[in-house]
């Protein structure tokens, strides 16, 4: 099942030939949501994400997308699917009705709005290993879902062609910077690590409301740092957190095993904490 644009449909077939023929070109946006019981989770912060992701690529935001118009949109669409999970993944793309021109400079837009099973109330334990073929370029714009979204894709097509379930991306400077699954976390003795948004980490709510999250409820620090790759093999934990992937919990990067001692109870916290604040 499908919402284009307001509309339920069952299959891409059902959509208007029209309307299908925008789906050729590349999104302007993507956003990856979390549900559960066919409510969005952090659901103003995820429509203020997107407000501002869609300004920043220069298009027209029609006046009807408010916060309470995308909630309804998720539950029209949720009235037609099978899934009876509690947690669902949520993947709304955003694309131009027009190419750019000299008359028409900021252009109108669509959406398609479709559910992803996400496993979030059970842990995907996974090898790790380094991406190094391409560099994520920490920029003004390294931080939004788009822009290396083909990275972060052929980082996984690497990872399962050498037996691995998920990969490391570095930055030009050859840091830490982000991962196939999602924003990267270590955990140490005494602090919790993850890439800051200036060396080219995705800025998504997920993120950000676990970075608050720990600094609140955790013991330990949490630090938003430039991190060199051999600090992930000095780490005790390592996870991985989108609203794509869910919670990736790795098992071992090269010869380095690690546990969850730490990981798990937060993971467990968080999680009650993302149905209690619906």
């Amino acid at each position: 099942m499908i919402n284009f644009d307001g509309h339920c449909y069952s299959n891409f077939n059902d959509v208007p030939q029209g309307l299908l023929s925008r789906l050729t070109q590349l999104p302007v946006h993507t956003q990856h949501l979390l549900s559960f019981k066919g409510k969005i989770s952090l659901l103003e912060a995820q429509y203020f994400s997107i407000m501002a992701a869609l300004r920043r690529s220069r298009v027209d935001i029609p006046m009807h997308y408010s916060l309470t118009y995308f909630q309804e949109q998720a539950v029209a669409l949720q009235k037609y699917t099978q899934d009876s999970s509690d947690f669902q993944g949520i993947s709304i793309k955003f694309y131009r009705k027009e190419k750019p021109s000299l008359d028409t400079i900021i252009t109108p837009i669509c959406f398609v709005l479709q559910f992803q099973n996400v496993p979030w109330n059970t842990v995907e334990t996974k090898n790790l290993t380094l991406y190094k073929d391409h560099y994520i370029g920490a920029a003004a714009y390294s931080n939004l879902f788009q822009t290396n979204a083909a990275l972060r894709n052929l980082s996984q097509v690497f990872a399962y062609e050498n037996g691995y379930g998920a990969a490391l991306l570095l930055n030009h400077h050859k840091r830490l910077a982000d991962s196939s699954n999602g924003a990267v976390f270590l955990v140490n003795k005494e602090n919790i690590q993850t890439p800051a948004l200036p060396e080219g980490a995705q800025n998504t709510v997920i993120r950000k409301y676990l970075i608050d999250f720990i600094a609140k409820e955790s013991k330990l620090e949490i630090i938003e740092d430039e991190i060199p790759t051999f600090s992930v093999q000095q780490a005790h934990e390592i996870f991985l957190v989108s609203e794509e992937y869910g919670w990736t919990q790795i098992e071992q990067f090269r010869k380095k095993k690690f546990d969850s001692a730490v990981s798990e109870p937060l993971r467990l916290k968080f999680t009650d904490q993302l149905v209690n604040q619906l």
